[in-house]
């Protein structure tokens, strides 16, 4: 398992996680906190607890799964025909980023199967870390039995564009990078302008945002040990083996499956709708113009689009969340009642440039 991958809770042949499932305490919101903001400990050198979903946010998952499923297999269906057309050695190796990019990389390689059954066609997911770049050991890994230019790195969507950025600085940076090793991300939704290539710009919350570990194989987000930085081993992971009767990794990608095999190949153009250069100017204006309003220089504490905002109420400390008056009425009550479970403010104000943004509280 170590040296070779493991599946989590998917089948066996949907998904090979590079990473290396450790032992490892889990650290209180507050701590966690405290030891992010002050500097002394990296997010990823911690986990916190991951718990059994409560009824309330099982309800809101269904919800957001009724009023935004078919909309997101359209964008997964979307995004493997683009994926098709830039095959160029018959061969596609979907790198997904785990564990948000990993539901979305196992529907593109079910995908990518069934209607282009011609593409020799495999699925990885493995660990890319803020301010600690791609997990290298795991990439060696796959590039010794997958050709390089057949790579395409996938994650659930784009926020303030950090993963994108990591992978480009990463891959730039990395002596053994082999030739056609492309470092552009592919998402079903790029809010911020920083993908190779995107099936949507508009933003809505992805189901599979509310769940976490239960619906991404049983595994925690990637965690790396201080001082095990480049190393030669994969980056960790925690098995979350006690929510296995909670689990609903298969029974989501059964879900989707059914709303996308509706859609016809080319039923949506593989049009790509990453926003590019300008989009990512607007994003950095708004997040300087929201750190000089909080009175913060840490771009971290501020989060931006539906998906982060989201993942704010869940594993996060939240100050504030602001909503803007055109965000989509299905996605702003879902984030009205889940800013409400956790007692958060939530204003409504016109001229975001984000439907949705998240001000992590001081610690």
């Amino acid at each position: 398992m170590m040296n070779e991958g493991f599946p989590g809770s998917y089948h066996d042949e949907e998904v090979t996680f590079l990473m290396r499932p450790l032992n490892l305490e889990s650290t209180p919101l507050e701590e966690r906190e405290r030891s992010i903001q002050s500097g002394r400990r990296h997010y990823s050198e911690m986990i916190g607890p991951e718990d059994a979903p409560t009824r309330q946010r099982m309800r809101l998952f269904r919800e957001c799964l009724e009023s935004n499923g078919d909309r997101m297999a359209k964008d997964i269906c979307t995004l493997a025909e683009g994926m098709a057309a830039s095959a160029v050695s018959g061969e596609l190796t979907v790198v997904s980023i785990a564990r948000a990019g990993t539901p979305i990389g196992v529907l593109l390689w079910h995908r990518l199967r069934k209607m282009f059954p011609g593409i020799d066609s495999k699925h990885f997911s493995i660990s890319v870390i803020r301010d600690r770049g791609v997990d290298f050991a795991a990439l060696e890994k796959i590039v010794e039995s997958r050709p390089p230019e057949s790579i395409r790195f996938v994650d659930g969507w784009t926020g303030k564009g950090t993963i994108a950025d990591e992978l480009h600085i990463s891959i730039a940076g990395w002596k053994y990078a082999p030739e056609g090793l492309r470092p552009g991300l592919w998402v079903p939704l790029d809010v911020c302008g920083a993908s190779e290539f995107a099936a949507s710009c508009e933003d809505y919350l992805i189901p599979s945002t509310l769940l976490g570990g239960t619906l991404s194989g049983l595994i925690s987000r990637s965690v790396l040990p201080k001082g095990e930085e480049g190393g030669k081993e994969f980056h960790g992971c925690v098995p979350l083996d006690s929510l296995r009767r909670y689990d609903l990794s298969r029974w989501f990608i059964k879900v989707m499956l059914g709303r996308m095999n509706k859609i016809p190949q080319g039923g949506y153009p593989c049009e790509n709708e990453s926003r590019g250069a300008s989009r990512r100017t607007e994003t950095r204006l708004c997040l300087e113009a929201m750190l000089a309003r909080q009175g913060h220089s840490d771009r971290n504490r501020i989060k931006l689009g539906i998906g982060e905002t989201v993942r704010v109420l869940l594993r996060r400390k939240p100050k504030e969340i602001l909503l803007a008056p055109t965000a989509r009425p299905t996605d702003a009550d879902l984030i009205q009642r889940l800013a409400a479970l956790r007692d958060v403010p939530v204003f409504t104000e016109a001229g975001l440039p984000f439907d949705a943004i998240a001000v992590i509280a001081s610690a």
